[in-house]
């Protein structure tokens, strides 16, 4: 995932953004009003739909997009369920464990391929693999969502009695260093960017992305089956607002700049009280969301049946009637 820029990602991230500033502003009367939520607050992970709002890359395309911070992944699924916003975002198994029990919900496009989780451990008593999880204590994000259910699929892939492995919620922060250094936890489970802080830390570590045991679609948008049919055009727009956001972003000189027009409306954005002002995670953002940006947010279908299969074998997930937890649908429509 780590993809270094080539040229070709240069010229497409400048074309971006030259047809971003050739698009007339969309009259008011044809714009169409979208509702948002993302899966935790306002974090800066989640600049990509922050940045293509305040940088009027979904007006060009023709939709205002309000967005709101969202508390967790079941409450991205409920919301959307229930019709009170057209669009969220959660993890790719979040999706599937949902999607059994409620096959209304449904993914229309990855946003992170992959290596979104990683395992944590001191150099000292490093933990390399799931087999190293037995007897041990693991720290979470939280109890019964993205971060156990990888867990548990790990240990199932492995072998590992799921018993023999304690769990303590540490979150997803550089605070779980703490629980690690005050022997709570033996290692724990956090997203890219908080690996990033921590390596800016200089913490003495080993880290391990779970893609290695687990492979799975990392994070994703999603919708009601009942919105995909009733609008479809304004789903696309909404996909092509975020792509078209990106590839300024990759041809963006002044990422400060960025975070500042964004704080303007979401004074509540967290990750920037940091010495560099948030400058490191935008950056690493970026990095993650190469491989969507350039694939047009595509998923592959291999993904979801691991994740399925794995999630079966976990004991997470009953057998489901149907399995097209993904629709390329609406990516589809909006890039042809």
């Amino acid at each position: 995932m780590r993809n270094s820029p080539d040229r070709r990602d240069f010229l497409a991230a400048g074309a971006a953004l030259g047809a971003s500033l050739l698009v007339p502003p969309v009259a008011r009367a044809q714009v169409e009003n979208v509702k948002y939520l993302t899966p935790f607050g306002y974090l800066l992970n989640f600049f990509e739909t922050m940045y293509a709002d305040t940088g009027g890359f979904f007006r060009k395309n023709g939709i205002e997009v309000e967005i709101a911070g969202g508390r967790g992944s079941a409450m991205a699924v409920q919301q959307v369920v229930a019709g009170n916003f057209l669009v969220s975002r959660t993890g790719g198994t979040d999706l599937v464990k949902a999607a059994v029990r409620e096959p209304s919900v449904v993914a229309i496009a990855e946003i992170f391929q992959r290596d979104l989780f990683h395992v944590v451990s001191a150099e000292s008593k490093p933990v390399r693999s799931p087999r190293d999880f037995a007897g041990k204590t693991v720290g979470l994000s939280s109890r019964g969502g993205a971060t156990e259910n990888l867990l548990d699929m790990m240990l199932a892939q492995e072998g590992v009695p799921a018993d023999s492995v304690k769990r303590e919620v540490t979150g997803d922060s550089p605070g779980a260093w703490e629980f690690l250094a005050q022997g709570r936890v033996d290692t724990f489970v956090v997203t890219e960017n908080q690996v990033l802080v921590l390596q800016q830390q200089k913490k003495p570590m080993l880290v391990w992305s779970i893609d290695r045991f687990a492979p799975t679609p990392a994070q994703v948008y999603i919708t009601s089956r009942k919105a995909l049919a009733e609008r479809p055009e304004a789903l696309a727009r909404f996909l092509k607002g975020v792509h078209d956001a990106l590839g300024a972003l990759y041809a963006e000189g002044d990422l400060a700049r960025v975070i500042a027009s964004m704080l303007k409306k979401y004074p509540d954005i967290a990750g920037v009280k940091v010495p560099d002002r948030g400058l490191g995670q935008v950056r690493n953002g970026l990095n993650g969301y190469r491989p969507a940006w350039r694939d047009k947010f595509s998923s592959d279908p291999a993904g979801w049946k691991t994740a399925y299969e794995l999630m079966l074998k976990a004991k997470i997930i009953a057998p489901a009637a149907r399995q097209d937890f993904y629709t390329d649908e609406i990516r589809k429509r909006a890039f042809g």
